[in-house]
């Protein structure tokens, strides 16, 4: 199956995969979702390679994904074009040390997780991680489309190289 213009993303509340939390690591519990996203996409599951600076990536495939935890929920999404993604619960309190440090000094809480996501999703789609330049970071001036999620619990962002593309939310 192509999958053409649709960056695909699943947002799951850790519990609801009922694994125990001694036997998986995050990652793991990650990798079962992206697993479970593919098998529901009818693609199959390539091995897995990281990247010099850390991103996880699918070898010799033209399926690109990435996956993000918090205390509470992982985030996965997959498309043919690069992507990064990245989830943090509402109730997460950053510091002030991180927001002078990543945020511009911003001392509103929501508005620093949000800040946080949007910044660490596009770091992660440009596979720089935490050596891009975060406070100086304006995405604003950045090409690449987003899809912005805030509920209650979570905030969620998801950036793609593609302009195009829709974001489509699976449930599994």
């Amino acid at each position: 199956m192509k999958i053409g213009k649709i960056v695909y993303y699943v947002i799951v509340n850790k519990e609801d995969l009922k694994l125990t939390e001694d036997n998986y690591t995050d990652t793991c519990k990650a990798r079962i979702v992206l697993k479970k996203m593919l098998d529901y996409l009818d693609l199959e599951f390539p091995e897995i390679t990281i990247s010099k600076n850390g991103k996880p990536y699918f070898k010799n495939s033209n399926i690109y994904f990435n996956y993000s935890h918090s205390k509470t929920y992982i985030a996965c999404a997959v498309s043919n074009y690069e992507v990064g993604i990245d989830i943090e619960d509402t109730n997460r309190i950053i510091n002030n040390e991180v927001a002078s440090k990543y945020l511009d000094g911003e001392t509103d809480n929501n508005k620093r997780i949000e800040k946080w996501v949007k910044k660490e999703s596009y770091s992660k789609l440009k596979r720089l991680g935490l050596l891009i330049q975060f406070q100086t970071t304006k995405l604003e001036n950045v090409k690449s489309k987003n899809l912005f999620i805030n509920s209650n619990d979570y905030m969620c962002s998801i950036y793609c190289d593609c302009n195009n593309v829709v974001f489509k939310r699976l449930f599994l």
